[in-house]
């Protein structure tokens, strides 16, 4: 079986270092390398337009623009018609590969000339600017070209090659903008800034051309790996015939403060629906009717602040969904943090750790879940500066509190803690960007730790479940998909015959 080499994501770094090594235990010399590079993007080109169609090609100075001026010279002996505008090369493999295109009869202008004239009756427009590895915004030329080409390119098709420039590929941010790709190709190996961060806002649909040295490559150990239906196959077998529901967990949810019931609510359906063989609910006063006449499997508790008896009779507690910041609040947390099991810390239980952290007990292991806000407040940060690297975050978040952690958001990530690996979703939707969505997830999160999911599994297995459920909720649209409209999709994905392959 051929391995998926773009469920292994690299950093910038991992990429520069191995790629010639790569190479070079290949037989195969980096001007072979950038040759396979340019075909890679002619062959994208070729399924999106026939030959024939006008090219507007944009070369930096660097390899990337090398790229872009090797493929200029075989768009053009396939058929195409070809423009280019080019910074002088600066590299070796790019002065020779503009050289190549010039002797060959090709023209150009310089990259500093390029008006809005030159987009005028172009088809494609590819981006081979600057490649991976900026660390830094953009001078003002590039901001200049980039911002003509978002704006003139309209009803073009985009291509950039390997990562959009301005498009930060470690961190999925912009520098300060980045060009807005129909597609990317990107080589040798997936980079971290293409599937985490606001990337999706740039990449397009990515393609992954390894260039024949993904043998040699590969055995870097990556910087993260994508979750792939694989993890919730093996995670949750078929059940055995003789089940009872004793075998499946009991689920805790405390959260529901003043008019917020519908926040437990939806936990505890996505709960149920998940296979958690109990659920309770602890609720304020206020909030109990209408979360008991919302689904009758519920056992729903208004409690005042005593959590004792249920704390005895849970598996597992998800704290924080509708829980509000009040005193009641407060002390159903202090409580929960003194709890010797596995938790949940979600929403509001987060946003009041964050005021007063609470010393992890022993026989405690923790799962947190927080949004890029959440995140902040935990690492006394801005979500700004969480989402500038969120790589970072997530590491800070599980030493500091020796805790599993998923960091929500487009390419959510995830570490447990005492571990190195992190995990990143490449699946979900933009329906999921709505009121109750992260309550839905906190429930699924409970559902599999009461299942006995092996802890290190847990969050992989929820996320991609929640991200996949999105998906199939919102066939029909994904704008007023609602975050119960998941449940259904939710109980299809666990049952391994549903599964897609």
């Amino acid at each position: 079986m051929l391995k998926d080499f773009s469920a292994m994501i690299y950093t910038t770094e991992q990429v520069r270092s191995g790629e010639a090594n790569a190479a070079a235990e290949h037989d195969v010399s980096m001007a072979q390398l950038m040759q396979r590079a340019a075909q890679a993007c002619l062959l994208a080109i070729k399924q999106q337009h026939p030959v024939g169609a006008q090219l507007l090609i944009l070369c930096g100075p660097g390899n990337n623009g090398g790229d872009g001026w090797v493929l200029a010279r075989l768009a053009q002996q396939a058929g195409y018609r070809v423009r280019v505008a080019g910074a002088k090369p600066s590299s070796q493999l790019a002065k020779e590969a503009a050289q190549a295109w010039h002797d060959h009869g090709g023209s150009s202008i310089v990259l500093t000339d390029v008006q809005s004239q030159h987009f005028e009756g172009v088809d494609i427009v590819v981006d081979a600017l600057l490649g991976n590895g900026l660390a830094r915004d953009l001078d003002a030329l590039y901001q200049r070209v980039v911002e003509l080409l978002n704006h003139k390119a309209r009803g073009c098709w985009v291509l950039s090659i390997d990562v959009p420039t301005g498009l930060d590929s470690d961190t999925g941010c912009p520098k300060p903008i980045a060009v807005h790709a129909n597609k990317t190709v990107t080589m040798i190996a997936m980079k971290v800034g293409l599937v985490t961060g606001q990337a999706a806002n740039f990449c397009g649909a990515i393609e992954l051309a390894d260039l024949g040295v993904a043998g040699a490559f590969y055995r870097a150990k990556p910087a993260l790996r994508a979750i792939s239906h694989n993890v919730v196959r093996e995670c949750l077998p078929t059940r055995a015939a003789a089940s009872h529901k004793g075998m499946f967990g009991h689920v805790l949810i405390v959260g529901g403060g003043p008019g917020m019931s519908g926040a437990v609510n939806l936990a505890g359906r996505a709960a149920l629906r998940c296979g958690a063989g109990k659920v309770s609910v602890a609720t304020h006063g206020s909030s109990q009717l209408a979360v008991a006449v919302s689904q009758p499997e519920l056992m729903v508790h208004h409690v005042d602040d005593d959590l004792s008896r249920l704390l005895t009779l849970a598996s597992v507690v998800v704290i924080g969904p509708g829980l509000g910041q009040t005193e009641w609040a407060q002390k159903l947390v202090e409580q929960v943090g003194c709890w010797e099991g596995p938790v949940v810390w979600d929403a509001d239980a987060l946003n009041i750790f964050a005021q007063q952290p609470i010393r992890k007990p022993e026989g405690a292991t923790w799962y947190f879940t927080p949004h890029p806000g959440e995140a902040a407040r935990l690492l006394q940060s801005s979500a700004k500066h969480v989402e500038s690297d969120r790589m970072q975050a997530l590491t800070k978040l599980c030493q500091n509190f020796h805790a599993h952690v998923l960091l929500k958001g487009s390419g959510t990530l995830i570490q447990n803690y005492g571990s190195d690996m992190r995990w990143v979703c490449r699946r979900g939707s933009p329906a999921l960007a709505t009121g109750g969505s992260g309550d839905v997830l906190s429930g699924v999160v409970g559902a599999m730790i009461a299942q006995h999911v092996d802890a290190e599994n847990v969050l992989p297995v929820s996320v991609w479940l929640h991200a996949v459920a999105g998906e199939n909720a919102a066939q029909n649209g994904e704008r007023g998909t609602l975050a119960s409209d998941l449940l259904m999709q939710l109980r299809a994905l666990v049952n391994p015959t549903q599964q897609p392959g």
